[in-house]
């Protein structure tokens, strides 16, 4: 009999506990219905149980709304031995547009909520209510029309008329587009229909990535005001509030078909040349610092493309790494890319340095234009300091020096001094012979300290070829890591400083050089490919895979030629 009870018991039990599963309930509820259009609203899920914090996907209202975040909390109560657990989900929204918009049932364990069926209004006489408001803003662009990465500005306007306890501004929204803040805050103050506010203004510089019409949501404050009620601890309320800037539309227009080059949209690009020292003839063996600086305007330093540069085959060519900053000047941006090379004549003559020519679209004209350096010649005289010696025998080479004039004209000073003082009396004779045996003695020592010396640096030229072998090994896994992740600015930046490496060029050279100079058809077709899909009007699937192969082809292919060969051991 007390078995039988026991079993019912638990069956009891059993059943209670299935009843309270299947009683499970999903609940959801806005905090305010209808909403004003930019204005936030809570939507509020509850969920009589503990569960995980991401078992509902609120992105799913991103289309009506902006969703700007979910806070989850869990609360556990006991009554009577009866434990009852609940999970809250709050998640703010902003309405993107007027209208009758449903928020969809959310569901977990067979339990659903009831969809919302949420008006939104906007208030009568925007405008006027908007600046009677204790917090608004304001937004503008300075074009509504721009073509593909051609830089537009967005200024908004904070206006505050209460006392702010805290508060931050977020930055503007559009797919496809890189923002970023363009300088520091500007704070002011002014009067709106005779109400002052306190006024701060922040502009951002907005670069489209892609071609089309974009809708820009404006920045979003979020802040705690002062609500001007004491509490019982004589301390003044704060309230939260949240404000977001009307959303613009901006039209972004795609590369024209004829246009052909580095895409550079800018309403002013001009080039300028400078060489130093100025000078109307240059000596040989002496360098000449060559300066070309490229300056656009509204355009972004790094969209500055590199320059494609000749020079003579008689002239050496040490170029620097290129510098690149931005300015801002009467409300426009520029933005500039200098590059400096020492160039270094060998030979006498005149020599022609080519045009230097840049495709660039003019956003004001509509058209494609080219900014030009003219070709300039300049005069190569033999080097006065210089003497050619005639070629001597050493060891069976021949070799042909340069001394210094101005040590020739020392030597026959010393010459002449050396036989006037032949011609003093004999008593001098024997401390002279001491000084020229001591003086011999001491070259001696010199002469035996430089050939160790010698010794030493070929001990370390071939320490430095063997980190030279090893720094290739290092930039190419580099390389390596920039094509697997195909950043096409990575692979390069990585590409330039590998090829230097392998060629040993013992001067940092760009890569369109490198890549003139290696001539390999298959590795000029994949890097055009490459740069093709980086200002292609439609995205793009290039893949580094075969860039990688041919790469790796010519990797393999100069490796072994500069393999030394084994001499032949038969005699």
């Amino acid at each position: 009999m007390v078995t039988i009870k026991k079993t019912c018991l638990l069956i009891s039990l059993s059943l209670i506990a299935l009843a309270k599963s299947y009683a499970l309930e999903v609940v959801a509820s806005v905090s305010q219905n209808p909403a004003v259009l930019n204005e936030s609203i809570d939507l509020v899920v509850t969920v009589d149980d503990k569960v995980d914090s991401s078992i509902f996907n609120f992105n799913v209202l991103e289309d009506n709304f902006r969703v700007l975040g979910t806070s989850v909390s869990q609360q556990t109560r006991m009554v009577n031995f009866d434990t009852t657990r609940e999970t809250r989900f709050t998640t703010r929204l902003i309405p993107k547009a007027q209208g009758t918009f449903t928020i969809p049932a959310f569901s977990y364990n067979g339990a659903s909520s009831t969809p919302i069926k949420l008006e939104v209004v906007g208030r009568p006489n925007q405008q006027g209510q908007a600046q009677n408001k204790d917090i608004y803003i304001e937004a503008q662009l300075s074009a509504d029309s721009v073509w593909l990465q051609q830089q537009v500005s967005y200024t908004a306007k904070l206006f505050i008329g209460v006392n702010l306890n805290s508060g931050s501004l977020t930055q503007p929204e559009i797919p496809g587009a890189l923002v970023e803040q363009q300088g520091k805050d500007k704070e002011s103050e002014t009067l709106v229909n005779g109400r002052r506010y306190r006024v701060i203004e922040r502009t951002y510089l907005i670069t489209p990535q892609r071609s089309g019409e974009f809708v820009i949501d404006g920045p979003l404050f979020q802040g705690e005001v002062v609500d001007g009620r004491r509490s019982q601890f004589f301390f003044n309320q704060t309230k939260t509030i949240t404000r977001t800037g009307p959303s613009l539309t901006l039209d972004v227009k795609p590369i024209p078909d004829n246009y052909a080059g580095h895409w550079l949209p800018s309403e002013l690009v001009m080039l300028n040349d400078e060489l130093s020292p100025p000078q109307q003839t240059y000596p040989v063996g002496e360098p000449i610092t060559r300066t070309i600086t490229l300056s656009a305007l509204n355009i972004s330093a790094e969209q500055l493309p590199e320059l494609q540069i000749d020079y003579p085959d008689s002239f050496k060519v040490y170029p620097d790494q290129a510098q690149t900053h931005t300015s801002s000047r009467d409300n426009q941006i520029i933005a500039q890319r200098i590059e400096t090379a020492a160039i270094v004549p060998s030979k006498a003559g005149e020599f022609v340095l080519p045009e230097i020519q840049l495709s660039w679209w003019n956003t004001k004209r509509e058209k494609m234009e080219t900014a030009t350096i003219a070709e300039q010649t300049i005069k190569v005289v033999a080097n006065p300091s210089q003497q050619v010696v005639p070629p001597t025998v050493n060891n069976g080479t021949d070799a042909i020096e340069c001394i210094d004039t101005s040590d020739v004209e020392m030597d026959k000073a010393t010459l002449t001094e050396n036989t006037a003082n032949n011609t003093q009396p004999a008593s001098w004779s024997t401390p002279i012979v001491w000084a020229l045996a001591i003086l011999t003695i001491i070259s001696w020592l010199i002469t035996l300290t430089l050939l160790l010396m010698k010794k030493r640096d070929n001990h370390k030229q071939a320490a430095v070829e063997k980190s030279d072998t090893r720094d290739e090994k290092l930039a190419w896994q580099q390389l390596l890591k920039a094509l697997k992740s195909n950043d096409t600015n990575l692979i390069r930046r990585h590409a330039q400083t590998w090829l230097n490496l392998l060629l040993n060029t013992h001067s940092h050279q760009v890569l369109a050089k490198l890549i003139k100079h290696v001539n390999d058809p298959e590795l000029n077709q994949q890097l055009a490919q490459m740069e093709a899909s980086r200002y292609s009007k439609t995205p793009s699937s290039w893949s580094s895979e075969q860039l990688k192969n041919a790469l790796t082809k010519l990797r393999n292919q100069h490796l072994v030629e500069k393999k030394p060969q084994l001499t032949n051991l038969n005699p």
